[in-house]
Protein backbone atom coordinates (compact mmCIF):
# COMPACT_ATOMS: atom_id res chain seq x y z
CA UNK A 1 0.00 0.00 0.00
CA UNK A 2 2.76 2.49 1.08
CA UNK A 3 4.43 1.59 -2.56
CA UNK A 4 1.66 3.08 -4.47
CA UNK A 5 0.67 5.73 -2.18
CA UNK A 6 4.29 7.24 -2.83
CA UNK A 7 4.73 6.08 -6.04
CA UNK A 8 7.58 3.92 -5.26
CA UNK A 9 9.09 0.82 -6.91
CA UNK A 10 9.78 -1.11 -3.40
CA UNK A 11 10.03 -0.25 -0.03
CA UNK A 12 12.62 1.81 0.88
CA UNK A 13 15.91 1.66 3.47
CA UNK A 14 15.21 -2.09 3.09
CA UNK A 15 18.10 -4.21 4.10
CA UNK A 16 18.81 -5.91 0.63
CA UNK A 17 20.12 -2.81 -1.33
CA UNK A 18 22.87 -3.76 -3.33
CA UNK A 19 26.47 -2.96 -2.19
CA UNK A 20 27.18 -0.59 -5.09
CA UNK A 21 23.61 1.26 -4.54
CA UNK A 22 24.61 2.17 -0.64
CA UNK A 23 24.71 5.90 0.20
CA UNK A 24 28.77 6.98 0.69
CA UNK A 25 29.09 8.75 3.88
CA UNK A 26 32.37 9.96 5.54
CA UNK A 27 32.19 6.90 7.66
CA UNK A 28 32.14 4.63 5.34
CA UNK A 29 34.71 6.54 3.37
CA UNK A 30 37.18 6.54 5.68
CA UNK A 31 36.36 2.60 6.96
CA UNK A 32 36.49 1.36 3.64
CA UNK A 33 39.78 2.76 2.98
CA UNK A 34 41.35 1.34 6.19
CA UNK A 35 39.55 -2.17 4.87
CA UNK A 36 41.20 -1.68 1.46
CA UNK A 37 44.36 -1.44 3.18
CA UNK A 38 44.19 -4.04 4.93
CA UNK A 39 43.26 -5.92 2.21
CA UNK A 40 46.05 -4.99 -0.16
CA UNK A 41 48.78 -5.41 2.80
CA UNK A 42 47.07 -8.19 5.35
CA UNK A 43 47.07 -7.33 9.07
CA UNK A 44 44.09 -6.68 11.72
CA UNK A 45 41.55 -4.15 11.80
CA UNK A 46 39.36 -2.77 14.34
CA UNK A 47 35.81 -1.76 13.75
CA UNK A 48 33.48 -0.60 16.31
CA UNK A 49 30.39 1.66 16.59
CA UNK A 50 27.08 2.13 17.87
CA UNK A 51 24.15 -0.40 16.64
CA UNK A 52 23.30 0.81 13.44
CA UNK A 53 25.98 3.28 13.14
CA UNK A 54 26.42 0.99 9.46
CA UNK A 55 29.24 -1.73 10.49
CA UNK A 56 27.62 -4.61 8.66
CA UNK A 57 26.36 -3.43 5.43
CA UNK A 58 30.47 -1.81 4.93
CA UNK A 59 31.10 -5.28 5.71
CA UNK A 60 28.97 -6.49 2.86
CA UNK A 61 31.04 -3.85 0.42
CA UNK A 62 34.36 -5.16 1.85
CA UNK A 63 33.67 -8.47 1.06
CA UNK A 64 31.83 -7.86 -2.50
CA UNK A 65 35.64 -6.27 -3.36
CA UNK A 66 37.35 -9.28 -2.27
CA UNK A 67 38.73 -11.70 -5.41
CA UNK A 68 37.97 -15.36 -4.89
CA UNK A 69 40.71 -15.91 -6.61
CA UNK A 70 42.78 -14.27 -3.95
CA UNK A 71 40.92 -13.96 -0.94
CA UNK A 72 38.41 -16.61 0.86
CA UNK A 73 36.45 -14.67 3.35
CA UNK A 74 35.37 -16.49 6.57
CA UNK A 75 32.53 -14.34 8.71
CA UNK A 76 30.58 -15.02 11.52
CA UNK A 77 28.26 -12.96 12.83
CA UNK A 78 28.75 -13.77 16.95
CA UNK A 79 31.63 -14.67 18.87
CA UNK A 80 30.31 -16.39 22.00
CA UNK A 81 31.99 -16.11 25.30
CA UNK A 82 34.27 -19.49 25.40
CA UNK A 83 37.49 -20.19 24.31
CA UNK A 84 36.17 -23.94 22.92
CA UNK A 85 33.70 -22.28 21.04
CA UNK A 86 35.83 -19.93 19.30
CA UNK A 87 37.96 -22.67 17.77
CA UNK A 88 34.63 -24.12 16.94
CA UNK A 89 33.52 -21.28 14.94
CA UNK A 90 36.80 -20.87 13.53
CA UNK A 91 37.14 -24.29 12.24
CA UNK A 92 33.55 -23.66 10.66
CA UNK A 93 33.86 -20.79 8.86
CA UNK A 94 37.12 -22.44 8.03
CA UNK A 95 35.70 -25.51 6.52
CA UNK A 96 37.29 -27.75 8.88
CA UNK A 97 36.60 -30.85 10.48
CA UNK A 98 35.87 -30.28 14.36
CA UNK A 99 38.25 -31.25 16.83
CA UNK A 100 37.74 -32.27 20.76
CA UNK A 101 40.95 -31.62 22.02
CA UNK A 102 42.13 -27.45 21.85
CA UNK A 103 45.57 -28.24 21.00
CA UNK A 104 44.43 -30.19 17.73
CA UNK A 105 41.99 -27.35 16.79
CA UNK A 106 44.77 -24.89 16.83
CA UNK A 107 47.40 -27.00 15.01
CA UNK A 108 44.62 -27.43 12.63
CA UNK A 109 43.57 -23.72 12.12
CA UNK A 110 47.04 -22.62 11.47
CA UNK A 111 47.83 -25.18 9.30
CA UNK A 112 44.62 -24.46 7.45
CA UNK A 113 45.09 -20.84 6.84
CA UNK A 114 48.85 -21.23 6.35
CA UNK A 115 48.53 -23.73 3.50
CA UNK A 116 46.07 -21.72 1.73
CA UNK A 117 47.92 -18.52 1.80
CA UNK A 118 50.94 -20.48 0.67
CA UNK A 119 49.92 -23.62 -1.88
CA UNK A 120 46.44 -22.04 -3.03
CA UNK A 121 47.68 -18.39 -3.12
CA UNK A 122 44.84 -17.27 -1.28
CA UNK A 123 44.80 -15.05 2.34
CA UNK A 124 41.94 -15.79 4.35
CA UNK A 125 39.91 -13.05 5.43
CA UNK A 126 38.33 -13.88 8.58
CA UNK A 127 35.76 -11.33 10.31
CA UNK A 128 34.42 -11.95 13.86
CA UNK A 129 31.72 -9.89 14.35
CA UNK A 130 29.84 -8.92 17.51
CA UNK A 131 33.05 -9.01 19.64
CA UNK A 132 32.03 -7.48 22.57
CA UNK A 133 30.25 -10.28 24.00
CA UNK A 134 33.74 -12.42 24.08
CA UNK A 135 35.16 -12.89 27.50
CA UNK A 136 38.49 -11.91 28.48
CA UNK A 137 40.00 -15.21 28.04
CA UNK A 138 38.46 -15.56 24.72
CA UNK A 139 39.62 -12.70 23.37
CA UNK A 140 43.49 -13.42 24.77
CA UNK A 141 43.28 -16.48 22.68
CA UNK A 142 43.58 -14.98 19.42
CA UNK A 143 46.65 -13.90 20.19
CA UNK A 144 48.56 -17.74 19.91
CA UNK A 145 46.45 -18.21 16.78
CA UNK A 146 47.79 -14.95 14.92
CA UNK A 147 51.12 -16.05 15.70
CA UNK A 148 53.09 -17.44 12.45
CA UNK A 149 57.05 -18.92 12.37
CA UNK A 150 57.72 -16.75 16.10
CA UNK A 151 55.14 -14.03 15.12
CA UNK A 152 57.53 -13.08 11.72
CA UNK A 153 54.91 -13.98 9.14
CA UNK A 154 51.34 -12.98 8.36
CA UNK A 155 49.20 -14.87 6.22
CA UNK A 156 46.03 -13.70 6.70
CA UNK A 157 43.30 -10.67 7.23
CA UNK A 158 41.22 -10.83 10.81
CA UNK A 159 38.74 -8.22 11.09
CA UNK A 160 37.44 -7.45 14.83
CA UNK A 161 33.73 -5.94 14.74
CA UNK A 162 32.48 -4.61 18.04
CA UNK A 163 29.80 -1.82 19.77
CA UNK A 164 31.83 1.02 21.50
CA UNK A 165 32.47 -0.50 24.69
CA UNK A 166 35.13 -3.36 22.93
CA UNK A 167 37.35 -0.31 22.15
CA UNK A 168 37.17 -0.09 26.46
CA UNK A 169 37.64 -3.52 26.50
CA UNK A 170 40.95 -3.84 24.41
CA UNK A 171 42.15 -0.98 26.49
CA UNK A 172 43.01 -3.39 29.75
CA UNK A 173 46.24 -4.90 30.25
CA UNK A 174 45.32 -8.22 29.83
CA UNK A 175 44.34 -7.62 25.98
CA UNK A 176 48.00 -5.27 25.70
CA UNK A 177 49.44 -8.12 22.87
CA UNK A 178 46.20 -7.95 20.81
CA UNK A 179 45.98 -4.25 21.16
CA UNK A 180 49.50 -3.91 19.69
CA UNK A 181 48.76 -6.30 16.72
CA UNK A 182 46.13 -4.27 15.81
CA UNK A 183 46.94 -2.82 12.22
CA UNK A 184 44.40 -0.05 11.58
CA UNK A 185 41.39 0.66 13.83
CA UNK A 186 37.72 2.87 12.94
CA UNK A 187 35.07 4.48 15.11
CA UNK A 188 31.57 4.65 12.97
CA UNK A 189 29.63 7.37 14.30
CA UNK A 190 26.93 7.65 11.93
CA UNK A 191 25.08 10.33 9.28
CA UNK A 192 26.17 13.75 10.43
CA UNK A 193 23.77 16.80 9.65
CA UNK A 194 24.22 16.90 6.13
CA UNK A 195 24.18 13.32 5.43
CA UNK A 196 20.89 12.59 6.46
CA UNK A 197 18.85 14.31 4.49
CA UNK A 198 21.52 12.97 1.64
CA UNK A 199 20.85 9.45 2.85
CA UNK A 200 16.87 9.75 3.01
CA UNK A 201 16.20 11.12 -0.77
CA UNK A 202 19.02 8.47 -1.59
CA UNK A 203 17.12 5.71 -0.48
CA UNK A 204 14.13 6.87 -2.00
CA UNK A 205 15.80 7.71 -4.98
CA UNK A 206 16.71 4.08 -5.37
CA UNK A 207 13.18 2.83 -4.26
CA UNK A 208 11.90 4.86 -7.32
CA UNK A 209 10.87 8.36 -6.56
CA UNK A 210 12.82 11.46 -7.22
CA UNK A 211 10.56 13.95 -6.37
CA UNK A 212 10.42 15.38 -2.86
CA UNK A 213 8.32 13.72 -0.03
CA UNK A 214 10.02 14.76 3.17
CA UNK A 215 9.64 18.42 3.69
CA UNK A 216 13.34 20.53 4.88
CA UNK A 217 11.91 20.68 8.16
CA UNK A 218 11.77 16.91 8.93
CA UNK A 219 15.10 16.20 8.41
CA UNK A 220 16.72 17.67 11.22
CA UNK A 221 14.29 16.24 13.18
CA UNK A 222 14.87 12.75 12.10
CA UNK A 223 18.49 13.63 12.72
CA UNK A 224 18.15 14.27 15.92
CA UNK A 225 15.65 11.54 17.12
CA UNK A 226 17.83 8.71 15.37
CA UNK A 227 21.37 10.30 16.57
CA UNK A 228 22.57 10.42 12.67
CA UNK A 229 22.38 6.14 12.65
CA UNK A 230 21.02 5.05 9.63
CA UNK A 231 19.55 2.11 10.62
CA UNK A 232 17.38 4.10 12.91
CA UNK A 233 17.41 7.39 10.42
CA UNK A 234 15.36 4.43 7.81
CA UNK A 235 13.37 3.18 10.93
CA UNK A 236 11.96 6.44 11.56
CA UNK A 237 11.47 7.63 8.31
CA UNK A 238 9.42 4.67 7.31
CA UNK A 239 7.36 5.05 10.24
CA UNK A 240 6.65 8.87 9.62
CA UNK A 241 6.24 7.58 5.90
CA UNK A 242 3.57 5.53 7.23
CA UNK A 243 1.55 8.07 9.79
CA UNK A 244 1.61 10.69 6.81
CA UNK A 245 -0.33 8.22 4.79
CA UNK A 246 -2.59 6.85 7.11
CA UNK A 247 -3.27 10.74 7.34
CA UNK A 248 -3.57 11.04 3.36
CA UNK A 249 -0.68 13.76 3.32
CA UNK A 250 1.66 13.78 0.47
CA UNK A 251 4.30 14.86 2.26
CA UNK A 252 6.05 13.82 5.72
CA UNK A 253 6.41 17.25 8.07
CA UNK A 254 8.14 17.28 11.28
CA UNK A 255 4.84 16.86 13.09
CA UNK A 256 4.75 13.18 11.45
CA UNK A 257 8.18 12.72 12.80
CA UNK A 258 7.46 13.49 16.06
CA UNK A 259 4.44 11.71 16.36
CA UNK A 260 5.53 8.39 14.48
CA UNK A 261 8.91 8.39 17.02
CA UNK A 262 6.20 8.21 19.83
CA UNK A 263 5.73 4.23 18.66
CA UNK A 264 9.07 2.54 17.78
Amino acid sequence: MMTAYYGLKKVPFCKEIRTDQMFETFDTREAFTRLSYVRQNRGVMLLTGEPGAGKTSLLRKFVDSLSPQTHQHCYTPHVTISRSELYRQLSMILHLPPKMRKTEAYEQIQKAILGRYENEGKTPVIILDEMQMADHLTITELVPIMNFHMDSKLPFILVLIGQPEFRETLKRRIHEPLNQRITLRYHMVGLNPDETPQFIRHALKIAGRSDPLFEESSFEVIHQLAHGLPRKVGTLSLAAMTLAMTKKRQTVDADCVVQASAGI
